[in-house]
């Protein structure tokens, strides 16, 4: 799908389709308004998703090898988090943002541990507003002597039994774990993308570091979209939202047949 006739015109129309679809759904859901956890959980990581299917479009030198995976496994994993979240709304997205809190809380104590040490008069490179900045956003949700640190799983249980869970066992399998390997630089993303074989035959064909800048394939925008549908499609069956504005993977497709189409 490399050579598909992806134009600047068609990357902004696709992303301005993301944007409508998640604005148009989310506009017909009523706010949770004495549980608003469970309209700021599931809200925001929609909200993620969207963000990323748009960034990814709107930037064509990430569509490689190297950096591709690392966007589309942040989608499957939000969208696997969300479908999780959703099969019990009230306690899991409760966990969720509390877990959350609990990890700023931890960070903010780094960073005032580390202000401590800065000598009196010497200028802390603006860290005072950062932690203020931080720290009124986190009381503004729970104050900070209520809120917990949790160093585990913020789920108690793994992403595979997530996945298992809510139905997203198959995007587990197949792409999350594949993905993996390109986000934590494991052996079977760096052997294949990073290594080459030495062909001199007195050095055993041993393999030799490789810098290549990748090939820019539109098929990882193709999956992107694929996966923000995934997610738009499971707020319309746990939440009844819905929407009038064509699925972003049905937009892709039919995008491209109209732009194939103008070439002949």
């Amino acid at each position: 799908m490399n050579s598909l006739p992806w134009t600047e015109e068609l990357i902004e129309g696709y992303s301005a389709n993301v944007a409508d679809g998640f604005h148009s759904r989310w506009n017909s859901c009523a706010p949770e308004i004495y549980d608003n956890e469970i309209s700021e959980a599931v809200g925001g990581l929609a909200a993620r998703q969207s963000n990323l299917a748009i960034e990814m479009a709107r930037n064509p030198g990430i569509w490689n090898v190297h950096i591709a995976p690392l966007v589309l496994r942040c989608m499957i994993d939000a969208h696997i988090t969300l479908a999780w979240i959703l099969v019990s709304p009230k306690d899991r997205s409760r966990d969720y943002i509390r877990y959350g809190l609990g990890q700023e809380k931890l960070f903010l104590e780094y960073l005032k541990n580390e202000a401590d040490g800065i000598p009196e008069g010497e200028f802390d490179g603006g860290m005072s507003e950062v932690i203020n900045e931080r720290e009124a956003w986190m009381n503004s949700q729970l104050l900070e002597w209520a809120i917990e640190v949790n160093v585990g799983s913020w789920s108690g249980t793994s992403v595979r039994d997530m996945a298992s869970e809510s139905g997203c066992e198959s995007l587990y399998k197949f792409v999350y774990v594949p993905f993996s390997g390109a986000v934590h630089n494991m052996w079977q993303h760096v052997g294949v993308n990073n290594m080459v074989t030495c062909l001199n035959p007195m050095h055993k064909f041993h393999r030799i570091p490789l810098i290549w800048s990748g090939e820019i394939d539109a098929d990882y925008l193709y999956r992107s979209s694929k996966y923000v549908s995934r997610t738009f499609q499971l707020l319309d069956q746990k939440l009844g939202s819905s929407s009038e504005v064509q699925l972003p993977v049905d937009y892709f497709i039919e995008s491209i047949g109209r732009n194939l189409e103008g070439k002949d």
